[in-house]
Order: C-alpha cells, then sequence, then structure tokens
C-alpha cells in the first residue's frame, strides 16, 4: 500500500526550494542531462523547419509538458542518490530506468504515442484555421495577428491544456514511484491520480508552476530550461517524497488525513 498524505500549497515552495539545493549540489551533473534534451528539442526544432513544417515547431516544443514525467527521471535519480549519500553521475542518471525497466520503458512508449497524437492534431487544428493556406513561415507571422490566428491560438491552447492536464493526472508522482518502488505501471498512474485529486489545491499550484518554468524557458530559445528543466525535475521528487512517502520536512509533522491507496 501506498501512502498518498495530504499537503499545501505553502508545501509547492518547499519543494522548489529543496530543488534548488540539489541543483546547486549537483549543477555539472543536472545540467548536462538537462542538455541533452534541450539539444534534442532543438534538433526536433530545426528537422521540422527543414522538412517545411514549420507551424509544428511551437507544438513540438511544447510537447516538452507531455513528455515531462518521462525526461525527469534523470533528476530524479540524482535528488535520491544525493539525499542517500550516493554518487551523483551523469550515467547513473541517464541510465535511471533500470530499476523498472518495464513500466518505465511502457510508461515512456505511452506519453511518445500521446506526443505524436499531438502533433497531428496540432496539424488538423491548423488546417481547420488555416484551410487552403500553405503552413510557411512567411505566411504563418503574416496571419499571427488576424482572427484566423487568434482562433488558431486559442484553439492549440484548449487542446494542449486538455493534453497537459490528463497527463499531469497520471504522470506527477507515476514515474518516481515506479523508479523508488519498482511499482506496476497501471498502479502507479491510478495512485498518481489519486494523489493530484486528493491535493488538488497544491497540485494545481504545483502544475501552474511547472508551466510557467516551462514556459520561461522555452521563451528563452530553449537557454532557460538549463535551469529551470532540472529545478522542476528535482522539486518533483521532493513532491512525491512528501506526497507519497510521508518524507516532511524538518520541524513538522504528519497531517491527520493520510490516506492509502494502491501500490
Amino acid at each position: 500500500m501506498a501512502l498518498v498524505g495530504e499537503v499545501s500549497t505553502e508545501d509547492v515552495w518547499k519543494w522548489l526550494a529543496a530543488g534548488w539545493s540539489d541543483l546547486k549540489a549537483n549543477t555539472a551533473v543536472s545540467v548536462s542531462y538537462a542538455a541533452l534534451f534541450i539539444i534534442s528539442g532543438l534538433v526536433l526544432s530545426f528537422g521540422f523547419y527543414f522538412m517545411g513544417w514549420p507551424y509544428l515547431i511551437l507544438p513540438g516544443l511544447t510537447g516538452f509538458l507531455l513528455v515531462g514525467p518521462a525526461v525527469g527521471i534523470g533528476f530524479y535519480e540524482i535528488s535520491r542518490r544525493y539525499a542517500a549519500g550516493e554518487k551523483v553521475s551523469l550515467l547513473a542518471a541517464v541510465t535511471a530506468a533500470r530499476y523498472n525497466k518495464l513500466g518505465i520503458f511502457g510508461f515512456g512508449v505511452a506519453l511518445a504515442f500521446v506526443f505524436q497524437i499531438w502533433i497531428r492534431l496540432s496539424f488538423t487544428v491548423f488546417a481547420l484555421n488555416f484551410p487552403g493556406i500553405m503552413p510557411e513561415w512567411s505566411i504563418i507571422l503574416m496571419r499571427a495577428l488576424s482572427m484566423e490566428g487568434v482562433y488558431f491560438g486559442i484553439s492549440i491552447a484548449i487542446v494542449g491544456a486538455v493534453f497537459a492536464t490528463c497527463i499531469f493526472f497520471v504522470g506527477a508522482f507515476s514515474m518516481p514511484m515506479m523508479m523508488d518502488r519498482k511499482s506496476v505501471l497501471l498502479p502507479s498512474l491510478i495512485t498518481s491520480a489519486y494523489a493530484v485529486v486528493h491535493n488538488r489545491n497544491a497540485m494545481i499550484l504545483w502544475a501552474a508552476t511547472i508551466v510557467v518554468f516551462t514556459g520561461i524557458g522555452l521563451a528563452t530559445a530553449g537557454i532557460g530550461l538549463i535551469v529551470t528543466l532540472p529545478l522542476i525535475g528535482h522539486a518533483t521528487w521532493h513532491a512525491y517524497k512528501q506526497v507519497m512517502s510521508g518524507d516532511l520536512p524538518e520541524g513538522e509533522s504528519h497531517p491527520t488525513g493520510t490516506i492509502a491507496a494502491a501500490e
């Protein structure tokens, strides 16, 4: 059984503080791990551009929000090792999936599938809002401030929000749980969703924080992700440890309403 504890919105800032401490203590490894995915994102963007699909660059980059749980596993391992006093290395972060290959690989494949659906839906939304228009940079920029562009922005934001919300429910704690406890995929997803619902106020703030930090990273041409990506990753580990394992900050007692959920 996994215990799902109660947390408050104030705990979100404590997770960020703990994540920042982990980042400062393991800067070289954390930044190097983040750089691997940032470079992958840049390669993906250039690929879309040279293949004549510039309209897919933004959906591709925002896909970080969808695949975030999979990307974060290396940061979880860094934080886990650092807390345990074990040696922290880039190799350990990259190979963190070894703790639960079946469950983590299965979730990774599912996220990759969702990402593919997201890209295809982005193309469909573009076609519906710009019927008969070739998706070229000059046309996209020219129409960005038109009513068609506004409708496109609203449509893609709504679709993206639905995708991101669903992923957040099942992915908020499932990946660190599978790595830490070697739990099975489906129960981990269910427990994660239950934990999010049970702590909805704190988790709404936490989700908004992830969106803001990721947005800042993307708005700086990906450079900011060097800091925001590991910060969110490390903070997520501490969120998991408190919500799912009951590891509270010093000087605090366990909440009275601790609920059991299936592992």
